[in-house]
């Protein structure tokens, strides 16, 4: 299947997949935003936001590409697998919860931007883990 066909609603897979698909696609271009911008504006990112080692944003955005890819392989399958579906909704979930957690520890030495940033990332990562979750209780639903 294409990348396209992930999107469109008369592609020949389940319909009631749809809305996991979409949000997985969605969860892989914002993971591709954000590495790439991780990649490409690692310098002054790591000076606008307070970052003390200057090696983070280029790891973390190479991480983030690989992530991406990762999703789209999955969303781009005949049939999605609940199973690697869920492995990326806890894999969110953790990314979430490890943001609340550092945010006291790193706040200090974050700029305003840094600390808004890490915050924002976090609310779309939740938002992307709900619509997930939705999606793979619908497609579960549907095969009972």
């Amino acid at each position: 299947m294409f990348l396209t066909d992930a999107w469109k609603s008369d592609a020949a897979f389940n319909p009631e997949s749809r809305l996991l698909r979409r949000f997985l696609l969605g969860n892989a271009t914002f993971s591709i935003v954000t590495g790439t911008l991780s990649l490409v504006d690692a310098a002054p990112l790591t000076q606008a936001f307070g970052i003390p080692d200057p090696t983070f944003l280029p790891v973390l955005g190479v991480q983030l590409l690989a992530f991406a890819a990762a999703i789209i392989w999955i969303a781009t399958r005949q049939e999605i697998s609940t199973k690697l579906a869920w492995i990326i909704i806890v894999l969110d979930i953790g990314w979430v919860l490890g943001s609340i957690a550092l945010l006291p520890l790193v706040s200090g030495m974050l700029t305003a931007a840094g600390v808004t940033t890490m915050v924002l990332i976090a609310i779309g990562v939740a938002t992307f883990a709900s619509g997930q979750i939705a999606g793979v209780r619908r497609l579960s639903n549907q095969s009972v």
